[in-house]
């Protein structure tokens, strides 16, 4: 684990996280001082802020690391704030040139979180995070679910959800590994099916390298087979029903069939499958390809053994909710999608200094205060 150096009143310190691991009681600003994302926060000065050099009173990364104690803490902007001490505010780098400490104000973090980055700022924040995720992970395996937000049972705004048995938004959250990479909200009742979609656009605009991307039922259709397949080329691990059956055009005979009637748009019969899918896929048929990856999974002997990965999906998702606040309750249902996403790129990053400084031991950050 390498060392990292800071500068206090003249005075050169040097420190390492492994200082903090074992220890019984550990602040949250001690472990995200070993967190690196001065590319994340350069991305947010050039695109959020003007040119005018006015507006960087405070470091952006010492902001960013800033919410992400709010949100671990569960606390208000003022109490968050008023919550550092003299120590905490020096590993945030609250520091001016001068050695003073110069901590923001609860309505210029307000502002920094709500009118500068915004709901669009921190979904780009997620795709940046989860590309470092994925690069210092290097694991092979995706998995996709929804998890529950609960609301109040008295919140007129929230969905009932019968299979849940309470009023809530949706997460639906796509990990690598046991590690988060992207995430969208719903509102409670929305199908999971149709966000497949844009976590397949999101992991493909992260350059993930994965061989699998398992899901349950609710995501099951022959379209998300193909696109899974097609944008990502990994093999669809799709849960299908009991009584899932073969489907004849998704048997290589009918692929052959399509192909060969398409030979005015280049269709070739004497070519790989992989290619055969391909065109079929780029000319309208994707439910046939669809079909043909079903069959496979229906014939394919360790198809369940490869879907029993995906049971982690509910164990993060615990560990997540123990460590963020996930629930919407005495949350504005206008800012309800935005505060959400600002608690999944909070755990992003904490997984990601765990990831950066190689600690051992994962999700090792629910004990911190």
């Amino acid at each position: 684990m390498d060392k990292k150096s800071i500068e206090y009143r003249g005075v050169l310190f040097e420190d390492s996280i492994e200082n903090y691991l074992y220890r019984e009681t550990a602040s949250i600003c001690q472990f995200l001082h070993f967190l690196c994302i001065e590319d994340i926060s350069q991305y947010v000065e050039r695109t959020v802020y003007t040119n005018k050099r006015w507006h960087f009173k405070y470091n952006v990364s010492s902001m960013i690391k800033l919410f992400i104690v709010k949100c671990f803490r569960n606390l208000s902007y003022e109490k968050t704030v008023s919550s550092l001490t003299e120590e905490e505010a020096i590993m945030l780098s609250f520091c001016d040139k001068n050695g003073q400490i110069r901590l923001p104000s609860a309505g210029t973090l307000h502002h920094f979180v709500k009118y500068r980055l915004g709901e669009d700022g921190v979904n780009e924040l997620i795709i940046m995070v989860g590309e470092k995720i994925l690069k210092s992970s290097k694991l092979k395996d995706a998995k996709i679910d929804s998890t529950p937000l609960e609301a109040s049972r008295y919140d007129k705004y929230a969905d009932y959800n019968p299979h849940y048995k309470c009023k809530m938004d949706k997460a639906h959250i796509t990990m690598i590994g046991t590690y988060p990479v992207f995430m969208t909200y719903t509102n409670g009742l929305s199908s999971d099916s149709t966000e497949l979609i844009k976590h397949i656009h999101a992991l493909k605009k992260m350059e993930a390298n994965i061989e699998f991307y398992a899901a349950d039922g609710a995501y099951d259709s022959f379209q998300n087979n193909a696109d899974i397949w097609y944008h990502l080329n990994a093999k669809p691990i799709i849960s299908y029903s009991c009584d899932a059956v073969l489907h004849k055009e998704g048997e290589v005979e009918r692929i052959d069939h399509w192909v060969n009637k398409m030979w005015k748009l280049g269709g070739e019969v004497h070519t790989k499958i992989e290619n055969k899918l391909k065109f079929l896929y780029e000319n309208g048929r994707q439910e046939q390809v669809g079909m043909y990856l079903r069959n496979q999974n229906i014939l394919d002997e360790l198809f369940w053994e490869l879907y029993k990965k995906r049971v982690e999906c509910e164990k993060v998702h615990g560990h997540m909710k123990d460590t963020m606040n996930f629930d919407v309750r005495r949350i504005r249902v206008e800012s309800r999608a935005l505060y959400s996403l600002l608690n999944f790129v909070s755990y992003q990053l904490l997984v990601l200094t765990e990831l950066q400084n190689k600690v051992k031991l994962r999700n090792s950050f629910g004990r911190l205060f």
